[in-house]
């Protein structure tokens, strides 16, 4: 995303010091001397289950674990007893290591880090859940109570725009659940202290829909710090319930859901594979001790980043990767943490210039190994804070790539999984052989987004609406995906277009991608049965196949067509609010003063900005200034209804044609597409760019209480890119029906 690189407390003073080190960016990009094993694919963290499931539903979950053994045991447990759920979890400091492809590196390759973490894993454990369970989340905060961050006054060197901090406390969010956000349910207006915990308490309704969810700190202040450490975890609601010809009175069939047809053959679930996308931009700190904070001084290819370097140009610190030296009687270098949010993440440039890799389930660019012919289920989950992913899967295209040095052959290299070098280093081998066009690129074939399936199976690809899967921080998307033969792929991060990509002469762009293709994960695909057909035939066919307990249906030939509404949550509109109902705003906006704000105010947690009413609905308008921000609201998911480009003559003109698929007659802003597959999708986070307005349609189902809508790049929302929304009884009655003492705070907007 792209965000301007803001400094809202002054800088202290600190010494620019000159690190003379071996840190230097001549290394080859290919060393066949040095090629390592290659890291495997693992899935997610699971908790042990203290105890078998005692319902017979419990069946139906297919839990993730891999099928190696797993690299991290979480710290904390599962039981399940009939509908009943309890997890207890652990939030503490990890230690590990990231593994690091840069030759260079001091530590062979594995960095270690000091982490905050759910369960002292890379990634938190996957929770498997199913509708109508209660999950009793016990969430014991084992961090310490010294906290430099959350003093009243804290070290001037840790440069804490107002609002962030206390980075040792957490509690939990359960994003994209369609649950309470009261009392001990999904609360994030609780905070959770050092040496403490508390039991959660969510009750999933037994018409939930089944989808790909997630969970991840939320504590104002501390949320983005806590993310980015990769305080995050998967949560999945499995669905049993088939498809059925009963009618009811409005209409519609029973709820059914996807995973009941996502079959390869009769009986047959298809594989599935999770993947939780972190960015953890870890950092190695130079002299701990340094008066006003330790954590003021990065290691860099080009010297020390502090606060004092310069934001232009290629060789400044601000814009060199980082480094982890090992520690000397000179250098005092700490492991890798997150302890400076100003340095670290409140930047839009800082995940291109710091030299570290999106991970996948906390794996630098791991090997997957795929059948030829096989159709799996990718479960994407970007649970990064700000940087978009543009997804793509490409076809190696094999030829040589020449550099300085003893050199592999590309082609072996990512063959082999031994691709090395830094980011920088790897750009050339990735642009020549992850090229992306007619001939190599894969489509995916998308089934759900933000953990609700689509009415049509949309195809990801060339030609298409989206060449690339757009990810922006908190998107969930599930996809279809198939090989046609035998082969080495790459999975891609594809460059942002040209006009958002950082330009380091002026410091300027940056969070929209990376400037240069990355590669994300090598896929080699061996063995199976290669497929001749076109491949969205191919798929399609499949699921006609595999489903005959179907019958001669409609809805069968509908699957065979990529219409899925027999399993979507949500086929119809969002009724409409009355004629008489305000369109609600929400204007996301940085000042030139370096305030984050929310329709012209930034977060202030004592105050209600908006009350609604439940079972209703809202029209909303979101806008963004200046540059492009992204949406999240809690608790209830929003169908997109348009998307309006305004114009330099002040004229906002609908992208969407009749079809819902973008205009060919208006010019195209290079973000712009990645909206054009959104024409009436349901999600609960959506990208919001400047010079455009998306308008939602919210319905308020079920629930009252107060949550919080947010910009998620998650160090705006710590800076005060927040409100408070809360939802009522009956607004014609005195306090919107909530009249008891303490259930209303602040102004509420009528």
């Amino acid at each position: 995303m792209n965000k301007l690189r803001k400094r809202v407390i002054p800088p202290v003073c600190i010494t620019v010091l000159t690190l003379v080190t071996a840190f230097s960016l001549h290394a080859p990009l290919l060393l066949a001397q040095q090629a390592a094993a290659p890291h495997v694919f693992v899935q997610p963290p699971t908790l042990e289950e203290t105890a078998p499931a005692t319902i017979g539903a419990s069946k139906a979950l297919r839990f993730t674990a891999p099928r190696e053994k797993e690299p991290c045991n979480p710290q904390g447990d599962i039981r399940r007893d009939g509908n009943d759920v309890y997890v207890r979890l652990d939030y503490m400091r990890a230690k590990f290591t990231i593994n690091n492809p840069d030759p260079d590196d001091p530590y062979g390759g594995e960095d270690p880090v000091e982490l905050r973490s759910f369960g002292g894993c890379h990634a938190g454990p996957t929770v498997e859940l199913l509708p109508g369970n209660t999950l009793h989340f016990d969430l014991h905060n084992n961090l310490s109570t010294d906290d430099p961050s959350c003093l009243p006054n804290p070290p001037a060197g840790l440069l804490l725009p107002p609002g962030v901090g206390c980075f040792n406390t957490v509690n939990l969010h359960t994003h994209g659940l369609h649950v309470s956000p009261a009392g001990n349910s999904d609360n994030v207006l609780l905070s959770i202290a050092p040496q403490t915990h508390f039991p959660y308490e969510i009750n999933i309704p037994s018409d939930h829909p089944a989808g790909t969810f997630w969970y991840h700190a939320h504590n104002h202040g501390s949320t983005a710090v806590d993310a980015a450490s990769g305080a995050a975890g998967a949560l999945i609601i499995r669905g049993t319930r088939q498809y059925s010809k009963k009618v009811l009175p409005d209409g519609s069939h029973p709820q059914a859901d996807i995973d009941t047809v996502l079959n390869e053959a009769p009986n047959v679930p298809m594989p599935e594979k999770l993947f939780v996308l972190q960015q953890i931009p870890y950092a190695c700190f130079s002299n701990p001790s340094l008066q006003g904070g330790p954590w003021q001084m990065i290691f860099t290819t080009n010297g020390l980043y502090t606060t004092n370097s310069p934001s232009k140009g290629a060789s400044s610190p601000a814009n060199s990767p980082w480094v982890c030296p090992k520690p000397d009687g000179i250098n005092h270098a700490s492991v890798g943490v997150i302890e400076n949010f100003s340095l670290q993440m409140f930047s839009a440039s800082i995940w291109d210039t710091n030299g570290r890799f999106t991970s996948i389930n906390g794996i630098v660019q791991p090997t997957i190994e795929v059948p030829a012919g096989e159709i799996q289920r990718w479960r994407f989950i970007h649970a990064g804070i700000h940087d978009t992913v543009n997804l793509q899967v490409v076809r190696v295209t094999h030829v040589p790539v020449n550099g300085p040095g003893k050199l592999m052959a590309a082609a072996d290299a990512m063959a082999q999984s031994a691709l090395r070098g830094n980011r920088i280093q790897q750009e050339a081998a990735v642009l020549a052989q992850c090229v992306a066009n007619q001939n190599t690129l894969i489509p995916q074939f998308e089934i759900a987004v933000d953990g609700l399936t689509r009415t049509h199976m949309k195809t990801i690809g060339y030609g298409n609406d989206n060449a690339s899967n757009y990810l922006q921080p908190g998107y969930r998307s599930d996809v279809l995906v198939v090989f046609p033969e035998d082969g080495d792929y790459c999975l891609l991060d594809q460059a942002a277009p040209k006009s958002q990509r950082f330009d380091p002469t002026t410091g300027n762009g940056g969070g929209a991608g990376p400037s240069k293709p990355q590669l994300l994960a090598y896929i080699h695909v061996r063995g199976g049965t290669a497929v001749t057909e076109n491949l969205e035939t191919y798929v399609k066919n499949t699921l006609y196949n595999a489903n005959p307990q179907l019958g001669d249906d409609e809805v069968r030939n509908q699957l065979k067509q990529g219409d899925l509404t027999a399993w979507a949550p949500f086929s119809k509109d969002f009724p409409a609010p009355s004629p008489s109902t305000p369109v609600q705003q929400a204007f996301f906006n940085i000042t030139s003063q370096g305030q984050f704000q929310v329709n012209n105010a930034s977060y202030d947690p004592s105050v209600v900005n908006i009350t609604r009413q439940v079972n209703t609905s809202d029209d909303w308008v979101l806008s963004a200034g200046g540059e492009p921000h992204i949406y999240h609201i809690h608790v209830n998911p929003f169908e997109i209804m348009d998307v309006l480009k305004v114009e330099k003559d002040g004229k906002k003109r609908s992208i969407f044609d009749a079809n819902g698929h973008c205009r060919k007659d208006l010019p195209t802003d290079e973000l712009e597409n990645q909206y054009c597959s959104m024409y009436h999708v349901f999600r609960d986070t959506v990208f919001v760019q400047n010079g455009y307005e998306v308008h939602t349609r919210t319905y308020y189902d079920r629930y009252i209480g107060e949550f919080v809508i947010h910009c998620h790049i998650l160090d705006h929302e710590d800076a005060g890119m927040m409100l408070n929304i809360q939802i009522v009884p009956n607004l014609n009655l005195p306090g919107g029906g909530m009249v008891m003492s303490g259930m209303q705070h602040g102004a509420a907007q009528p």
